[in-house]
Formats: C-alpha cells, sequence, structure tokens
C-alpha cells in the first residue's frame, strides 16, 4: 500500500513540475520553437524541390503542374513524402504548381506550396521563414486582384506570404499563410 502512495505522490509529483516548467519558460523557449518549425517546413519544401530536380535530371522534362506529390515516392525520388505538421490545423498538403495560375495543369510546376493554416502559430512560423529567408519579419498578403497568380508574392528562393482574402479554392483558405519553395 505505501508503495502504492509513494508511486500516486510521485506521478503528481511529476506533473507539477511538468505544469511549473509550462508556466516559467520564456519568449526565448517559444522563439526556439516557432524557429525549429519554420526550418522543417522549409527543409521539407526544399527536399521535394531536390527530388523534382533530380527526376528533371535524369528523365529530361520536368514535372507537371498538379502532378500529384505522391509520385516523387513511388518513383524513388523521395524516400517518403513529407507530411504538414499543420495538416489537423487547416494547414493542406505539399503541391506542386505553376505560380502564375496555380489552377493549371498545363504548365511546369515551378513552385512547391505549402499552406499552414491561419492560425497565431501559423502567422509566427510565417514570420519566423521570412526572417530566416532574409525577407525581414514582414508578411505580405497576396493582393486580392491576383487571383490564382501568386509570381508577386514569391520575390526569393523560399518565404511565406499571406493568402488574400477570397483563398484558392483546393489549394489555400482565404488569409492561410503559404511557406513557398521556388524550383
Amino acid at each position: 500500500m505505501t508503495s502504492v502512495l509513494i508511486g500516486i505522490v510521485g506521478v503528481l509529483f511529476f506533473v507539477g513540475l511538468v505544469m511549473a516548467g509550462a508556466l516559467f519558460l520564456g519568449p526565448r523557449f517559444q522563439q526556439a520553437r516557432e524557429s525549429s518549425k519554420a526550418m522543417s517546413l522549409t527543409v521539407m519544401a526544399s527536399q521535394i524541390v531536390l527530388a523534382m530536380e533530380v527526376r528533371r535530371n535524369e528523365e529530361g522534362i520536368p514535372l507537371p503542374a498538379r502532378t500529384p506529390m505522391s509520385l516523387l515516392a513511388e518513383d524513388a525520388y523521395l524516400k517518403a513524402l513529407p507530411l504538414n505538421p499543420y495538416l489537423g490545423e487547416g494547414g493542406w498538403p505539399f503541391r506542386a504548381l505553376y505560380s502564375h495560375d496555380l489552377h493549371s495543369p498545363y504548365y511546369y510546376a515551378d513552385v512547391v506550396f505549402l499552406s499552414i493554416g491561419h492560425g497565431k502559430d501559423a502567422a509566427s512560423v510565417c514570420r519566423t521563414i521570412n526572417s530566416q529567408s532574409g525577407l525581414g519579419p514582414d508578411i505580405q498578403t497576396l493582393p486580392r486582384e491576383s487571383g490564382n497568380d501568386i509570381g508577386p508574392a514569391i520575390a526569393r528562393q523560399n518565404g511565406c506570404f499571406r493568402m488574400h482574402d477570397l483563398g484558392i479554392e483546393g489549394e489555400a483558405a482565404p488569409g492561410d499563410y503559404v511557406v513557398y519553395s521556388r524550383i
């Protein structure tokens, strides 16, 4: 009986320490977490870009826009398709698209596109991605007039922008933060 009580007290003590740690972790811890998520998303998008470039070098033609990303894993250019950690929070899967008309399958893909939703965490990660990419902490909002053309928003090799208030059906909801990597 005594060992059961000691076990229960030990578990309660451990839970108390975890809660205290969560309350006292400062802004540097939060910044490190955001930086880690931002770097992870950028690396995943860059891995897809590299796999697409290897495929283009071996097969002689680029990947057409809107080709299912699973093809890269099926053809062994990727060991497994990276999964968006924001899928459960309003994010969408990775896509290979043509930046000047996201709905068009008639062009070669020139951007890896990833919506990460529109929560507070997504905004912080987007800001961090832009800072890491040399764009500064500002987040550009895609102008509504751009419609399906994200060309004006992809200034660097990697970055993040905010979708206009209309969204793009099947790609990003209104106000979503979008991580991109140019091919």
